[in-house]
């Protein structure tokens, strides 16, 4: 009798210790947060996603894209960086062409995220809870970033050298009707 006591108690300890749940959650979420952000100091853009269901692959299915999303936003704050960057060092004159090239960038480069790490754990009520961490190299996104922008100042040249050759075209059409008129 004694035995069951104890072991009783000392069950009930180690059930207190362990803590509730939702403690337990918590510090999953603050694990893989730490991990994110280890990723990023290290220069890669990275985001985090959680999914929770009774269906294992629906878990996993939304904790991908959750930690997709969460990639997405880093992107749009890296991308917002990378213009004000370019804009300096090229001049202003992009400025209108700098939502399109984001938002065509950011598009391109969610092919290339893939999911570094994930981890699973079955809650109290028996659904699946999925994390998931994100990852894409840096110097992917400058490099896409780059190639969109010289395509658009390529666009711009184009567009000035035809607006040069219509002026051209209107001058030497004003230039024949003065000799026309002349009588030259």
């Amino acid at each position: 009798m004694k035995k069951i006591y104890t072991l009783a108690i000392f069950t009930a300890i180690l059930l207190g210790c362990a803590g509730t749940s939702q403690e337990q959650a918590a510090n999953k979420m603050l694990e893989m947060q730490q991990q994110k952000n280890e990723l990023i100091e290290k220069g890669v853009v990275a985001g985090l996603g959680v999914g929770e269901s009774s269906s294992e692959q629906l878990a996993y299915d939304e904790a991908d894209l959750n930690a997709r999303t969460d990639v997405a936003r880093e992107l749009e704050s890296k991308i917002n960086g990378l213009v004000r960057n370019y804009e300096e060092d090229v001049g202003a004159e992009l400025t209108k062409h700098k939502e399109a090239v984001r938002k065509n960038v950011v598009s391109t480069l969610l092919n290339g995220v893939t999911i570094v790490k994930i981890d699973m754990e079955t809650t109290a009520d028996g659904k699946f809870k999925v994390y998931a961490i994100a990852a894409m190299n840096a110097r992917l996104i400058r490099d896409a970033f780059e190639q969109q922008m010289q395509a658009q100042q390529a666009d711009m040249n184009r567009v000035k050298a035809m607006s040069g050759y219509k002026k051209l075209d209107e001058e030497a059409a004003a230039l024949d009707a003065y000799k026309a008129a002349q009588g030259k």
